[in-house]
């Protein structure tokens, strides 16, 4: 397994060990309702700044191992810079806050919900591009396909998730927005068991 595909790992599960503390040591943050960026703003909020640059950094680094490993008419170049897109914009949401609940919205609050849409729609569009040709290089076709497949999952997610804050943010919210945090991670762990699963793949 190339250096880059083991760094990438590394990543995934330092990410994945951030976030869980992070939330663990701000329970009145809800799970369900609040989007993972609120974590950012309180006492531990270094800890999920931390993880935006780690789950920025980790899709980089899956970037460099894809081109270096895979056959070039595998290689979708296209998809590959949307997905360093989504890890630049992963990174870059360190830097600025996101609006709380109930709050008067702020410059800062508003950058970082326009940097996230638009790294959520890069990553979905890099994963689905970066996974088609893999399918097809004989070495990469098992794991283009579950590539692929949690790509596609990963893309209903998404607008699940933005169907969700979108009802959220209503007066009365209820449905969706009750569980637009949930529907976030499940699309954020998404995207992390496609990086883990190219990484090893390669």
């Amino acid at each position: 397994m190339p250096a880059l595909s083991l760094l990438t790992i590394a990543g995934a599960v330092l990410w994945t060990v951030l976030v869980v503390a992070a939330q663990t040591l701000t329970p009145g943050q809800s799970a369900l309702r609040l989007g993972m960026s609120g974590l950012a703003t309180g006492r531990y909020g270094w800890l999920m700044k931390l993880a935006f640059v780690v789950r920025g950094l980790t899709a980089l680094a899956l970037v460099a191992a894809v081109a270096g490993s895979v056959p070039a008419a595998a290689l979708s170049v296209p998809g590959l810079v949307l997905f360093a897109a989504w890890g630049g914009g992963s990174a870059l949401l360190a830097c600025y806050d996101t609006d709380m609940p109930g709050l008067k919205p702020t410059r800062r609050g508003q950058a970082h919900a326009l940097i996230a849409l638009v790294a959520y729609i890069a990553a979905v569009a890099g994963m689905i591009l970066v996974s088609l040709p893999l399918r097809h290089a004989e070495a990469t076709a098992g794991m283009g396909r579950w590539a692929l497949f949690i790509a596609l999952v990963a893309a209903v997610a998404m607008i699940a998730q933005f169907a969700g804050f979108a009802v959220a943010a209503r007066p009365a919210a209820g449905g969706l927005g009750r569980h637009a945090g949930l529907l976030q991670r499940v699309f954020l762990a998404l995207v992390m068991l496609w990086t883990v699963v190219v990484a090893v793949g390669l």
